[in-house]
């Protein structure tokens, strides 16, 4: 029977460069990482972030830790199918008394998964918190924690969030890496190698910065998650990046995506959201509307996200391409692949990103 005393708190473990070892370096199973774990967060965070008064009151602060493991893996080679086996571990039934979530994740995608998340989990009373590292966490030769990495600081900072938060009730998904925390949305990769790896915008609520939960919950732990999984499984998002070429090879391009039985597509142009000014990428554009292809405009600048201000791209929303605003690539491509598998109408579709990035 679960102590209903304790913050029930449950890792996930799901590979990445966290749990990392050998040359080159290789995620390790989950049967020989987690007790490593296990054996770091009671020496390491568990007693050491008590203070006096709360060890003297350790039912009140009490956490007691839950490990699971999902698929092993480098991150690189995440598809859209494994969020499903995500929620399905984060809404098991045998988990329902877990509210809230540390999940260790590859960087690669890491903004990817975080954002998609974020999406899914809309009105629940989950409350999750992704982070992995840049070092793993262990020493490859010993299998002890190796202080030169960012990782336990890492967990740390993630637990420190949870625990900040155990009493409030809405749900919400947040990023936490290098002694910061950012809404789940608005996160994107900007460094391979420095220890600073992320960056997002931060939200004031509750004390911590995240993205809330508000509505009326899509899933819950009834959710045939299989079906969800053959849903992802089957999504076509494609991305087109702008160059310099002519106008005529850009339109050849653009009508070869548009026209291949892509679901949607995310332009990413230049500035401001400037795209080059073509009849034949208009009527290519019109055309992808009418077949219900949703066109989401963003910019390959990782900062400001996009606006109209310019003639070269204002153009665009009269071909039915909508605008993506602030978000960075990562959640453009979570927040797509969810309304392709919970919209079933391109209207419906349409209207809920205007919602989305209203």
């Amino acid at each position: 029977m679960p102590n209903t005393l304790a913050m029930h708190l449950g890792i996930l473990y799901l590979g990445g460069t966290i749990g990392c070892s050998g040359s080159p370096l290789t995620p390790l199973a989950a049967e020989i990482f987690l007790p490593c774990l296990k054996t770091i967060i009671a020496e390491e965070i568990s007693r050491p972030l008590l203070s006096d008064a709360e060890a003297e009151s350790i039912n009140a602060t009490q956490t007691s830790w839950h490990f699971y493991s999902g698929e092993i893996k480098d991150s690189s080679a995440l598809v859209p199918e494994d969020w499903a086996d995500i929620l399905a571990m984060l809404l098991h039934p045998d988990q329902h008394h877990i509210k809230h979530w540390i999940i260790l994740h590859g960087t690669d995608t890491l903004a990817f998964t975080a954002a998609f998340l974020e999406t899914a989990l809309q009105g629940t009373d989950l409350n999750v918190v992704v982070t992995g590292s840049q070092l793993p966490l262990l020493n490859p030769v010993a299998l002890t924690l190796d202080r030169a990495s960012d990782a336990l600081g890492n967990l740390k900072t993630a637990y420190q969030i949870l625990k900040n938060a155990q009493s409030h009730t809405q749900g919400w998904v947040c990023v936490a890496f290098h002694q910061q925390s950012w809404a789940a949305d608005t996160v994107q990769k900007i460094h391979t190698q420095e220890l600073t790896a992320f960056s997002g915008q931060k939200e004031e609520a509750h004390g911590s910065q995240i993205s809330v939960h508000n509505n009326r919950p899509y899933l819950t732990n009834h959710t045939n998650f299989e079906s969800l999984k053959k849903q992802l499984s089957a999504i076509n998002i494609q991305i087109y990046y702008a160059s310099p070429l002519p106008s005529h090879t850009l339109a050849e391009q653009l009508e070869h995506i548009l026209t291949s039985g892509v679901e949607a597509v995310i332009l990413m142009a230049y500035g401001l959201g400037n795209f080059p000014d073509d009849l034949r990428i208009h009527r290519a554009l019109l055309a992808a509307e009418q077949r219900g292809v949703m066109v989401i405009i963003t910019t390959q600048v990782p900062f400001g996200g996009v606006e109209t201000r310019y003639a070269a791209g204002n153009w665009l929303s009269a071909c039915g391409v909508l605008s993506a605003k602030i978000l960075p690539l990562p959640a453009i491509f979570a927040k797509l692949a969810w309304l392709l598998i919970t919209e079933a109408n391109f209207i419906e579709r349409r209207k809920k990103w205007l919602a989305l990035t209203a």
